[in-house]
């Protein structure tokens, strides 16, 4: 065996036995018996080795090929890492939110774990060992589901570490046992929790609202089978689901970005602008539904990368995006008449999409007593969360200024939340972005570093507006960029006058936002001298909205601690 290859085998053996490690220590959380202990971790050390060995050897070779052009995406996984990494140690300190038991082994445990791995190790290369010199890694590499794998390894690890940094939060910030209603920027979780880990649908007792049509019809049998392999557990099942929407998220960024600009290392770092965004952060985390209406869209946007554009898949995708949030569809239906400019089409797209939808609602309102039916009546109780505009002008202007706010910055850069309680007459603090007192509207606002953030990132978008413009004198139009930014705009007067706190809906546009920023650089997407201020730009961005996660966690452990 050559130096090169031994190094490889070792690379692989403590690459595959850290992720067993973790693996091992959260399914023993449930199978917790000795027996089980022993048998997870050697099935998962020499699975993960296994793997291991392969990818490394992958990733070994693109970094001695692409390490010149590639530093700035090899820089945006480093960072992703660090980012976990961070948040394991944040969560760490609140063992009252988080449990430890669910990723890290005791003492003896962990010992016994070593002994294991060890053990898996020596079996696993001289199997490797025999498999190479029968020519077996070649033929794996033939094959088209490793060829799929290897094509896209960069986006996939960029989204496995970031599934790390959602899940954990997810376990420590959703607080299950508690009432949980508006407190966190008007999310619902504990409605969402009862929703998704009840077992028998007659245990959902909260009114699932006509604007979500299908959304339990799509996610309960998610969580349901993630739980087959959690004994039983729909908590955490559902955390994973969530986990993993979020990291999708990030993947499919990294995909249409690639796609539009041959750029692999570019894609890595506005998919990790994504990734680590206030609003992924915040909604890839804590249990609602928008996250899911994000992943939607981006499926939805890939879709139409293809030449020609398939109505059957995009009639698909719209009804995922219609039966998880309604007003989405009119996101659908601009981006649709970007690629396809057809009246027409684009009546049969509508059309197919809310009959397909309006019968999965009618499914979804047998089978679960409390979803309500999209009926014009129901559909007209939204008023009740209309905003009230025309009570004094301070409250228009106010309103105004919160929703440029929050289009523009917030769900990228995370601002200095207000937390009430003596505000609202509460006994329970409750995060917003804006405040309103007698004859007052207040908005969130910047300090420190969040401060310096918020204005590198406006610098930024000003400058992508710019490229916009100048982009329409040139031969290729772009279009879709428009598209996006009739998204973004439709967003915003959405909300000026529906919903309470716009971090919540934040997910719907913030895609819309990156992309748009994404493919107005695009020009300089191969220049070093771009890749790197934008880079370094992802470290702000992430210490920012991690630390709005340590806020939420100081305040939240002394009402929610175990």
């Amino acid at each position: 065996m050559s130096i090169r290859k031994a190094i490889q085998f070792v690379i692989a053996m403590l690459v595959g036995s850290m992720y067993a490690y973790f693996a091992a220590s959260f399914f023993s959380v449930f199978y917790t018996s000795l027996f089980s202990f022993i048998l997870l971790s050697l099935l998962f050390s020499a699975l993960f080795q296994f793997v291991a060995f392969f990818l490394v050897g992958e990733v070994v070779e693109i970094v001695r090929l692409k390490w010149r052009t590639g530093m700035a995406g090899l820089s945006a996984l480093l960072l992703a890492g660090g980012l976990a990494i961070a948040t394991l140690g944040l969560c760490w300190q609140f063992p009252t939110l988080f449990d430890c038991r669910l990723l890290f082994m005791d003492g003896m445990d962990t010992l016994v774990f070593a002994g294991l791995s060890l053990l898996s190790a020596g079996a696993v290369t001289t199997l490797l060992m025999k498999l190479t010199k029968r020519g077996v890694p070649d033929q794996l590499r033939a094959n088209r589901a490793f060829g799929w794998m290897r094509g896209n390894l960069a986006g996939l690890l960029l989204a496995a570490l970031f599934f790390v940094t959602y899940f954990t939060l997810a376990e420590t910030i959703n607080f299950p046992g508690f009432r949980t209603l508006d407190q966190y920027f008007d999310t619902d979780i504990s409605a969402w929790l009862a929703r998704l880990q009840a077992v028998s649908r007659f245990e959902i007792v909260d009114e699932v609202r006509a604007v979500h049509p299908a959304v339990l019809l799509f996610l309960r049998p998610l969580v349901w089978f993630v739980s087959i392999f959690l004994k039983g557990d729909r908590l955490h099942a559902t955390f994973i689901v969530h986990a993993l929407a979020a990291a999708s998220c990030v993947f499919l960024m990294w995909k249409i970005v690639r796609r539009a600009t041959s750029n692999s290392s570019y894609a890595l770092v506005i998919a990790s602008l994504l990734g680590a965004s206030a609003s992924h952060i915040l909604l890839g985390s804590i249990l609602e539904t928008y996250i899911y209406s994000a992943l939607a869209l981006l499926f939805f946007v890939s879709l139409l990368q293809n030449e020609p554009v398939n109505l059957k898949s995009t009639v698909l995708a719209g009804v995922i995006v219609f039966g998880i949030t309604v007003t989405n569809l009119t996101q659908t239906v601009i981006l649709y008449f970007a690629k396809q400019p057809r009246l027409k089409v684009i009546f049969v797209y509508g059309l197919l999409v809310m009959g397909i939808a309006f019968a999965l609602n009618l499914a979804q309102a047998w089978i679960y007593p409390t979803a309500r039916i999209m009926t014009p009546s129901n559909l007209q109780g939204e008023q009740r969360y209309q905003f009230d505009l025309a009570a004094a002008p301070w409250r228009m202007t106010g309103r105004v200024s919160l929703m440029t706010r929050a289009v523009m910055l917030y769900g990228i850069v995370a601002p200095k939340p207000f937390v009430l309680m003596e505000e609202l007459g509460v006994n329970v603090p409750n995060f917003r972005t804006f405040k309103i007192t007698i004859g007052e509207f207040h908005v969130a606002g910047y300090t420190g570093l969040a401060d310096v953030t918020a204005k590198l990132w406006m610098l930024i978008v000003i400058a992508a507006v710019i490229l916009f413009v100048l982009g329409w004198f040139g031969k290729s139009k772009p279009i879709l960029s428009l598209a996006l930014l009739v998204c973004i705009g439709f967003n915003f007067a959405l909300h000026v006058f529906y919903g309470d706190d716009p971090m919540l809906y934040s997910p719907d546009w913030v895609y819309a936002l990156v992309l748009f920023v994404a493919f107005s650089f695009s020009r300089f997407a191969d220049r070093k001298w771009f890749q790197i201020p934008f880079v370094a730009f992802l470290v702000p961005v992430m210490l920012v909205n991690l630390n709005l996660a340590r806020q939420i966690m100081e305040v939240s452990a002394l009402f929610y601690g175990r």
